[in-house]
């Protein structure tokens, strides 16, 4: 492993990939993990109706905590692993056989980690035990991960995507006994438990073609190699878990349990539309690692093109929140139509966030991770201060106003300022303020003309916003289909 073998053109990889293979991947990102969002909401729906808003706040902090463990399973080792196999396929299954070594190494170092987080953290016994009981899945995640870079690799995600529907959809029925069983919060963590098997076992399934779990062959040196080209990542990508759950935490503590559902419906309701965003960056990545540095005027097309996808396809859904917070909130619960404000806030962070999702792995492909380190360190200790000072004054809804404040200034910004330093990235932001411009129009007019935040408001807002957009010029089905050209111009 550590002889580097010969690398094959990239450029020519690139070119023997079928755009119906491309257009299945991109088509799994999107309409696959929206619906696997949406899933996971029915989910949240029947803990927030069955068992509180109470409950609902623990079960999103265990999740929250859960989320953190999964990173240090991960610690980088799939955007690396997938950039190494995208650019050299003849070691795909060396490499997978080592991200498979690694994992036997990181789950269980997770699984301290997450206990003894837990453990310091003071939480109620009940939420000790859920956490604990959560830990059990890390195991199988650590076995997703390994076809995850495999189907990355070979741009066939709708697998993986697939395999979780089904996972899900199990974990729905499992739910929902547990409810008529009265099981408390440690069962309904155990049904992740399960659901994150099953998910495994049709990742084999239908990876099997590609590759069998086995670390034979792999040496120490192969596994020095493997951890060292994804430590910087991996500390990167434990640091982002930190940031996305530091809010959570600040609320755990300085809130009632009843703000932390609030502010975790809120949330849950705009993770369909972060997936399907992320969907860009996502099939982005492996084309950005292609061309780069190669081909830099295509690697620069390709990312402008993500961007102002990214931008007009968010801009549909949140001008439909922004107008009817309290419709998709009542979606979930009666119990959490107070928090419809914090929805309005994280709806607007979610555009920032659709930004730095999209462009932010390209921060990888041209090796500026040391750079991305730095820069998400400091926004982590600015979000935890932040976030701190204003839940203590104005509760669940300092915590809206922290996240939108921080990411702007500390995560969007040090994006963009490193891709055009190491990447000599120039993006151009006219689609992005019209669009902005449209999603205000189109909110604002449906709430006018609608008072209320009814189903006809949340309807409405989406048909003005194409409109709008449309008439400025920023609605381009070009950019739309960026990746099914595969970056062309």
């Amino acid at each position: 492993m550590t002889a580097r073998a010969p690398r094959e053109d990239a450029a020519a990889a690139l070119a023997a990939i079928p755009r119906s293979r491309i257009l299945r991947n991109t088509g799994a990102q999107m309409g696959g993990r929206v619906a696997i969002a949406l899933l996971r909401l029915v989910v949240a729906a029947i803990v927030v109706r069955l068992f509180g808003a109470g409950t609902f706040g623990e079960y999103a902090l265990v999740f929250a905590l859960l989320a953190f463990a999964e990173w240090i399973v991960d610690f980088g080792t799939t955007e690396m692993f997938v950039r190494e196999a995208s650019r050299e396929p003849a070691r795909e299954r060396e490499l997978l056989r080592v991200v498979t070594a690694l994992k036997c190494v990181q789950a269980p170092v997770a699984l301290v980690a997450l206990a003894v987080a837990v453990l310091v953290l003071g939480y109620p016994s009940q939420v000790v035990e859920a956490t604990l009981v959560g830990g059990a899945g890390l195991v199988f995640y650590a076995g997703i991960l390994v076809f995850r870079v495999a189907f990355k690799a070979h741009l066939t995600l709708e697998r993986e995507v697939a395999a979780e529907a089904v996972s899900v959809i199990a974990m729905i029925a499992m739910v929902l006994a547990t409810a008529r069983m009265g099981g408390g919060l440690a069962a309904l963590v155990g049904c992740h438990v399960v659901s994150r098997a099953i998910f495994l076992a049709l990742c084999m399934l239908f990876g099997r073609r590609d590759f069998t779990l086995s670390v034979k062959g792999v040496t120490r040196a192969d596994m020095k190699w493997g951890a060292g080209i994804s430590s910087t990542v991996g500390v990167i990508g434990l640091l982002v878990a930190l940031y996305e759950m530091v809010d959570l935490l600040v609320l755990s503590k300085l809130a009632s349990t009843a703000e932390l559902g609030y502010y975790s419906g809120a949330q849950r309701l705009l993770w369909p539309l972060l997936l399907a965003l992320a969907s860009i960056g996502g099939t982005l990545y492996p084309i950005a690692a292609r061309y780069w540095p190669a081909d830099r005027a295509r690697f620069a097309t390709a990312c402008q093109r993500g961007l102002d996808a990214v931008v007009v396809l968010a801009g549909l859904p949140l001008a439909s929140m922004l107008a009817a917070p309290e419709f998709y909130l009542g979606l979930l619960g009666p119990d959490l139509v107070a928090g419809a404000p914090a929805l309005r806030l994280l709806s607007l962070l979610v555009f920032i966030k659709a930004i730095s999702s999209t462009v932010g792995p390209v921060l990888f492909v041209v090796h500026a991770q040391r750079q991305t380190l730095f820069f998400i360190a400091v926004a982590v200790a600015m979000k935890a201060l932040v976030v701190a000072v204003l839940v203590a004054r104005f509760g669940y809804l300092g915590a809206a106003v922290g996240a939108l404040l921080v990411e702007a200034a500390f995560g969007a910004g040090p994006t963009l300022y490193l891709l055009r330093r190491h990447g000599e990235l120039r993006l151009r932001w006219g689609v992005t303020l019209k669009v902005a411009l449209a999603i205000g129009v189109a909110a604002a007019a449906a709430a006018a003309l609608l008072p209320g935040s009814s189903l006809a408001a949340a309807a409405l807002a989406p048909a003005v916003f194409v409109a709008g957009a449309a008439a400025l010029g920023a609605l381009r089905m070009a950019d739309i289909r960026l990746l099914l050209r595969r970056g062309e111009s």
